[in-house]
């Protein structure tokens, strides 16, 4: 079993949330302080420097914290010291480690470590959105990472 260290302390949620489906909140089950973002690129990959900004902007909307891994231990811009990718940390959030495709976004539960994955490659900004609060809002998504 590999277990992925993170530290606990979050940044408080940002004054400016994103707005949720008009059907009701997020289930009692998923409390959004409970995770994070977790963020997997390559410095010369062209689609991860246009799909960071979307990701630090739901960051900041959402109040979540970005763990950023570089695949070639380079940073891009807004993420300029990134953790690197070692082998078991690769293996522990893809199925085929030595052929990843970045940009990949996942959303950790930092109490138990465990996770989904909200998106690869570069997506839009409502597609990565829909992707977070979907997974928020699925009992059974949720339920995985309990």
């Amino acid at each position: 079993m590999v277990w992925l260290l993170l530290p606990l302390s979050r940044p408080a949620l940002a004054s400016q949330t994103l707005p949720f489906p008009s059907t009701g909140a997020l289930s009692s089950a998923a409390n959004p302080r409970d995770y994070a973002l977790v963020f997997f690129f390559r410095s010369d990959c062209p689609y991860c420097h246009s799909f960071a900004p979307k990701l630090q902007q739901l960051a900041a909307q959402t109040g979540s914290y970005t763990y950023a891994f570089s695949l070639d231990n380079q940073g891009i811009p807004g993420f300029e010291v990134p953790i690197p990718v070692t082998p078991d940390i690769a293996s522990t959030f893809f199925e085929h480690p030595r052929d990843v495709t970045v940009p990949a976004s996942f959303l950790i539960n930092v109490n138990t470590r465990k996770f989904v994955r909200l998106t690869v490659g570069d997506v839009s900004q409502a597609q990565l959105q829909h992707s977070y609060l979907n997974s928020l809002n699925d009992p059974i998504v949720i339920a995985s990472m309990q």
